[in-house]
């Protein structure tokens, strides 16, 4: 590192105070430590031996960043003063971390750090004064605002949001966190994230590819219970496992898109909103909700950057996208009769390339000798829908509706040219009468009595086996 540091509007009160004992010392504290207490802000200063000394050794991303975010948040609870504008970060940084919390007073606190090689820069601003509880509520973020760095400071950038989207409604509105960070091969990893009390939004873009997971969390009437999110979530969790196992997908994406999914849909349950269900009679029975997901209506997708791994066929390329989503429909025109409607649709598209007969990636060097493979073309979709009316407050009809469409085009090579060309398609449906199962919920009150499996989609193969276990 570097015996100089840019510390951008930093004030004496918000200086870093010495790690606590017990606490492992991260050297970029240390140089702040020794510096910033003496120094005004936006100004270069001279480092201790001491402070040098605890810098010499080189330090990665993620020990470069760790307990910076936590610390600052932590100190501004404590009442440190906060500059009601920043200075003009550099038009190029390294590594960047930003959170903006709006409280309900509608304040803006907008915290940034980064750094320029071993120059390590914070901002920290807000719009207004702070009030007591409002600074407490920002210093509750700190261990998620630490761990959504940690995660991204990681060599292998990892998702971690949970903490972010568990934040005080009473004082707080709502929370960006922004990331870009620097992989070990120079390219540039983002992460945005957003929440409200109506909507969280991930959106993931680096070297692999994107990735976007939307949940609309305003609604409450088709919430579930903390048991019914959690199979929901591992149910969609196995699905793209083989997703991505079927399209030969980018499995460190699909790892990012798989943690953004889980954090973003565990949201308020319906043990956790049970004043609000309770105080609407149109939800006085379980077993509607109990034919759900449990699941806040969601879109989401994550696409591989396409590439080329044939030099003599570039236009044959080894992509992969995947996107699903949820949807419910409600509709009250009394409070007798109601119709429920949710949807849930996905589909898969992916090309790639594997070695005749094998599921392994072919050798390919430009010559006429390594153009012996095949070239997969896979477009799969599936549906699934159910469906319940209720008439005189009585459930009438309640009915499942599933269909899965799976093709794949396998083009074989050899010496480059095609002697084989073959699509196989496969479409199953299912449809089911679901009274039978709801009567005995409502007589025994156990989830035992229906099969949640069923409410999720799958291959045409596991729709045949689900209908053949009725």
């Amino acid at each position: 590192m570097s015996s100089i540091s840019t510390l951008s509007n930093w004030q004496p009160a918000s200086r870093y105070a010495a790690p606590a004992s017990g606490r492992s010392l991260n050297p970029v504290v240390a140089r702040l430590d020794a510096a910033a207490g003496t120094s005004p802000p936006s100004t270069i200063v001279a480092l201790s031996p001491e402070a040098l000394a605890a810098a010499a050794a080189p330090v990665s991303t993620g020990q470069r960043y760790h307990e910076l975010g936590a610390d600052i948040l932590k100190q501004l609870g404590t009442g440190s003063v906060i500059p009601p504008d920043h200075a003009k970060l550099p038009d190029t940084v390294d590594n960047r971390f930003g959170l903006s919390v709006t409280t309900r007073s509608g304040a803006k606190l907008e915290l940034t750090l980064a750094n320029v090689d071993d120059e390590m820069i914070f901002q920290v601003s807000s719009s207004a004064e702070l009030k007591d509880d409002e600074r407490q509520a920002l210093a509750g973020l700190a261990d998620a605002f630490q761990a959504a760095i940690d995660g991204m400071a990681e060599p292998n950038p990892q998702v971690r949001l949970g903490g972010l989207t568990r934040f005080d409604h009473q004082f707080v509105q709502s929370i960006d966190f922004h990331a870009e960070v620097k992989t070990a091969d120079a390219t540039t990893q983002t992460l945005d994230f957003s929440i409200d009390d109506a909507r969280r939004k991930v959106s993931i873009g680096g070297p692999d590819g994107k990735a976007e997971v939307n949940v609309d969390t305003g609604a409450v009437e088709h919430v579930g219970t903390r048991q019914q999110q959690a199979k929901a979530i591992n149910n969609y969790l196995a699905q793209f496992d083989q997703a991505v196992s079927r399209g030969h997908g980018d499995k460190r994406l699909m790892a990012m898109f798989k943690d953004a999914f889980s954090d973003m849909n565990r949201t308020a349950t319906s043990e956790e909103r049970k004043d609000a269900l309770a105080a609407d009679s149109r939800w006085q029975l379980n077993s509607d909700r109990s034919t759900l997901t449990g699941l806040s209506d969601f879109s989401a997708s994550v696409t591989q950057t396409p590439t080329s791994s044939n030099p003599r066929k570039p236009l044959e390329q080894d992509n992969f996208s995947y996107d699903v989503s949820q949807s419910t429909t409600v509709k009250t025109p009394t409070l007798n009769e109601r119709a429920i409607s949710q949807s849930q649709q996905s589909h898969l598209g992916a090309q790639f390339h594997t070695a005749i007969e094998k599921s392994s990636a072919p050798f390919f060097d430009g010559t006429p000798q390594t153009q012996n493979y095949e070239y997969h073309q896979i477009d799969d979709s599936a549906r699934s829908n159910v469906s319940l009316n209720f008439r005189d407050g009585k459930l009438n009809k309640a009915t499942l509706e599933q269909m899965a469409n799976q093709s794949e085009r396998v083009q074989t090579f050899l010496l480059g040219k095609l002697t084989k060309d073959k699509t196989t398609p496969s479409q199953q449906s299912l449809v089911r009468d679901l009274l039978p199962s709801l009567t005995t919920y409502e007589r025994y009150k156990t989830e035992e009595a229906l099969n949640d499996n069923i409410f999720l989609l799958g291959s045409p193969g596991e729709l045949v086996a689900r209908n053949e276990q009725f």
